[in-house]
């Protein structure tokens, strides 16, 4: 599926900044209008997570109101920039029901994020978000994938995602959220190496997937990031990105 420039050009112009330009505030009225034709409908009027077609997915809708996203390009704990929202809007996050929604103007965009931000008074209440630093890629070796290796090793990550990625560890069963297959793509959080390196680096919020942040150090990062991009094989559909769509169907023909 096609992604607007215009829409690429927002992500890019926002990422990590404010949403609008100085001197101007999104409209919460338009953001709300927005929410309510495109998001509602699977997160609820509220944001709650509560959405009539709630039901149609095995892992629910977010929850907007705790204020707590995954994919962000900020430290652990902290809430994501109006670029790392405006990426998951835009582009959705594949594997899951949140399908990009590139139909929406850069205008509405800004209004809706600045709507969604209004739902959690974790917005308000935390201090401006700092972007984390990626450090430079190393040349993409051999050698650097099979340093990997031992960085999965070094980093315990096994003991969640299994001794081959596949998300099936010894503390899988304890996990109310269960950790991810590695193996299957598209990963959630992007589709490089880069997008890993970033993921290890912030953590996933409200999951129990941490920060490596000063845990490993920025070369051994990238080369599980690497190692990790290795372990993928041929992009899937799963059920929940099929109910997405459905969903988005049927909202249009209402």
């Amino acid at each position: 599926m096609s992604v607007r420039p215009g829409a690429l050009a927002l992500v890019a112009a926002v990422f990590g900044l404010a949403a609008s330009a100085p001197g101007q505030s999104p409209d919460l009225a338009v953001g709300e209008r927005v929410f309510r034709d495109n998001c509602a409908v699977c997160h609820g009027a509220a944001g709650d997570g509560q959405g009539m077609a709630a039901n149609h997915f095995k892992t629910p809708p977010r929850d907007l109101t705790k204020g707590r996203f995954k994919f962000r390009s900020t430290a652990s704990g902290q809430v994501p920039t109006d670029g790392d929202l405006a990426r998951t809007i835009v582009q959705g996050v594949p594997s899951t029901g949140m399908v990009p929604q590139n139909h929406l103007s850069d205008a509405d965009v800004q209004a809706v994020i600045a709507f969604v931000k209004s739902l959690s008074p974790r917005f308000g209440a935390m201090p401006s978000p700092k972007i984390v630093a990626i450090p430079t890629a190393p040349p993409t070796t051999p050698e650097a994938v099979a340093r990997g290796a031992k960085a999965y090793v070094k980093g315990e990550c096994a003991e969640c995602h299994g001794k081959d990625a596949r998300g099936d560890g010894p503390s899988a069963k304890d996990l109310s959220i269960k950790p991810s297959d590695l193996t299957r793509r598209p990963l959630k959080s992007g589709p490089t190496a880069r997008d890993i390196v970033r993921t290890l680096l912030t953590g996933l919020d409200g999951t129990p997937m941490p920060s490596y942040y000063q845990v490993l150090e920025d070369d051994e990062i990238w080369d599980l990031a690497y190692w990790l991009a290795s372990r993928g094989g041929a992009p899937e559909t799963t059920d929940d990105e099929r109910a997405g769509w459905h969903v988005v169907q049927m909202h249009q023909r209402r």
